[in-house]
């Protein structure tokens, strides 16, 4: 039925849509392209100007280690919302460290509070206070209006005409900001924001293993304006292979390297309509493992000898924002491995008995390397659309290795993760986990 509807839209609004862009573009289109800033069309690639300087988005997810993100050659972070104090502290962040803003405005992801006054008019108040205390700063560039909406149940013409009125409202008292609306892989939302939010200049694409289809799901849609990839990354825990028994199967770090630096330059850099991007997670959290999405690994866990190390993710993220080779590499993990079997195995082993972990690593400055082990639960308590989900249960001890290898046990049946963490002595670590089952 949906489908239906926006073959429909497409018949009834296409003269809209095209009408409506080109209005909402007007002042991106100026003659003289000075002070603010400006969405430039020409021969159907787009160009960023601020300020009268061309720019061309090299971002960040989250607003930790700004310092290490503009060294690296970042020039902007995005968050997914805040308060005001949070917002102005956010542009402060952007002032010290030279670098521009894309602030979220969290809105939910159930198409009930869409019909709910009393949500919408709490929503409006909250924004229209956010904007007038900030509107206007040199480096806000982007407000982010809702964070993949359409993930939940609220990807419905009502949900994204308050989008459109929310657009309108900050236009009203901010004329120098891009608006914009962030969804994730997904032609229909694509197709909805062109009919319904007429008013959105550009639009945020969270995108993982399926980033290659990005420029052709735009170029198939109705929307006729520029993109950015709002998050992107690793090959993502609902894309990979599983386990028997349905576990996730994480890239080691030095695979997330190759598909961070070939996702960027294959899909990103040269697309015609995007913008620029904003690379995930500069940071670390915990959603399926404490690896997975994280660029750097945890600091301050009770008992595990970690600081915050960069990844190799980071490392990539240098190598393609600034075109130099970086002085100093992470260790390189090929592979990880229980008896001598791999992740894609679904290794079993028997409760109680002995088995060898190893971890197949070298470094290419010929750095010492130490190796960090630890053996996590399977995680069970599961968030949502990166919702938060606490740290799994530890097994044991945590052992650290100067060989590659190691021996554990474990006398209780159940799903399990070992991990490794192979440490350089010089900041950067390259990390590993494969899942087994004690039987």
């Amino acid at each position: 039925m949906k489908k239906k509807i926006l073959n429909f839209s497409f018949m009834m609004f296409v003269v809209l849509v095209g009408a409506t862009f080109i209005s909402c573009t007007q002042r991106n289109r100026a003659p003289h392209l000075g002070e603010g800033i400006h969405i430039v069309e020409k021969e159907g690639r787009f160009y960023l100007f601020i300020d009268g300087v061309e720019t061309y988005i090299k971002g960040i997810g989250g607003s930790n280690r700004l310092y290490h993100a503009s060294a690296h050659g970042a020039n902007a972070f995005r968050t997914w919302g805040g308060s005001v104090e949070r917002v102005k502290a956010n542009l402060a962040l952007a002032e010290e460290h030279n670098m521009f803003l894309m602030q979220g405005i969290w809105l939910s992801q159930d198409s009930i509070d869409f019909h709910d006054e009393e949500y919408k008019t709490r929503i409006r108040e909250f924004v229209r206070t956010l904007v007038e205390a900030v509107h206007g700063h040199p480096k806000l560039l982007i407000w982010g209006i809702g964070n993949e909406i359409d993930l939940g149940t609220a990807n419905t013409p009502t949900a994204w005409r308050f989008v459109n009125e929310l657009a309108l409202l900050i236009r009203s008292i901010d004329e120098r900001a891009i608006l914009s609306a962030v969804i994730t892989h997904n032609a229909e939302a694509l197709n909805m924001i062109a009919v319904y939010a007429p008013a959105i200049e550009m639009i945020g694409i969270n995108s993982y293993g399926s980033i290659g289809g990005v420029q052709s799901l735009v170029e198939n849609s109705l929307w006729q304006g520029p993109y950015m990839i709002t998050e992107w990354g690793p090959t993502g825990f609902w894309e990979t292979s599983l386990t028997e028994w349905g576990a996730p199967l994480e890239e080691t770090s030095e695979e997330k390297r190759l598909v961070y630096e070939h996702r960027y330059m294959n899909y990103i850099r040269h697309a015609p309509r995007c913008l620029g991007s904003f690379v995930f997670l500069w940071g670390q959290k915990q959603e399926r493992t404490p690896t997975w999405f994280s660029m750097f690994v945890e600091n301050n866990v009770e008992g595990l000898p970690l600081k915050g190390e960069k990844t190799p993710m980071v490392e990539a993220m240098e190598r393609v924002w600034t075109g130099i080779e970086p002085a100093q590499t992470a260790p390189v993990v090929r592979g990880i491995y229980i008896n001598g079997r791999r992740p894609i195995e679904s290794v079993r082993v028997r409760r109680g008995e002995t088995f060898v972990g190893k971890v197949d690593a070298f470094d290419r400055e010929g750095d010492t390397l130490t190796y960090v082990w630890e053996v996590m639960k399977e995680a069970t308590i599961l968030g949502f659309g990166g919702s938060f989900e606490p740290r799994p249960d530890r097994v044991g001890e945590v052992q650290t290795t100067m060989n590659n290898t190691v021996e554990i046990s474990i006398s209780e049946p159940g799903n399990y993760r070992l991990f490794v963490y192979v440490l350089d002595g010089t900041g950067f670590v390259g990390t590993a986990n494969i899942p087994f089952q004690v039987q």
